[in-house]
């Protein structure tokens, strides 16, 4: 797949999405320092791909990019994004704000304990648990524990998509689970209603992460 660029996860590695693409370009963002750095980086590589697919927190900076007018793709693939990470006044989706805290104060005295129990819930009741476990395994958490993760979840706390302009967004296709711990499955249906056409994929039996569950189906989808 040519002219392609992935944007990966929260406290995963840059090229967890390579089985997707294998020729697409995988954007390594934790290693700024800023959200206004990683998104330019997004851009440098290609600022008018062929496609873009952002996992998790990925997607939501592949959002904000394309909002921003820095990165320009013809078709956009978002895989369990969140509309916004934590629950608002004004929108009240997303994680409660009492259980992100938890989460966050768990993270700085603990890392490697709390990025444990983070990948659990990726795969935790998902009907092909053991597939989505194995490809979790693959990767060496205390090598990805030199990013600073705890700045990026500082900064997905902050962001939400509900004052971007989505309108003129290209061509969508949402993918969620039906059982995301992670990324609750009604984040999807903000996007849905925000852009406009995009093509709504809910998998049933689904955790946080449709690309393992059914790489197949997923791989389809994205050709199709």
């Amino acid at each position: 797949m040519t002219g392609t660029l992935t944007i990966s996860g929260w406290g995963q590695p840059h090229d967890a999405l390579a089985h997707l693409a294998p020729t697409a370009k995988h954007i390594d963002f934790a290693r700024h320092q800023s959200a206004h750095a990683a998104l330019l980086d997004i851009a440098a590589h290609n600022p008018t791909p062929d496609l873009v697919i952002g996992w998790s927190l990925g997607g939501q900076l592949a959002v904000r990019a394309i909002a921003a007018g820095i990165l320009k793709p013809k078709k956009l693939v978002l895989i369990a994004a969140p509309f916004q990470f934590v629950k608002r006044p004004e929108l009240p989706i997303g994680m409660p704000r009492d259980l992100f805290d938890k989460f966050r104060d768990n993270y700085a005295r603990n890392p490697l304990q709390t990025l444990t129990k983070a990948w659990e819930l990726i795969h935790k009741d998902d009907t092909n648990e053991q597939i989505v476990r194995a490809h979790l395994e693959k990767h060496d958490k205390q090598a990805l524990l030199t990013k600073d993760w705890l700045r990026w979840l500082d900064l997905l706390e902050e962001f939400s998509c509900e004052n971007l302009y989505l309108a003129d967004f290209p061509p969508t296709i949402l993918i969620h689970g039906d059982g995301d711990l992670v990324v609750y499955p009604e984040q999807s249906v903000y996007f849905a209603k925000a852009i406009p056409h995009a093509k709504h994929i809910i998998l049933p039996g689904c955790g946080h992460a449709p690309h393992w569950h059914a790489a197949q189906l997923v791989k389809q989808v994205i050709h199709e």
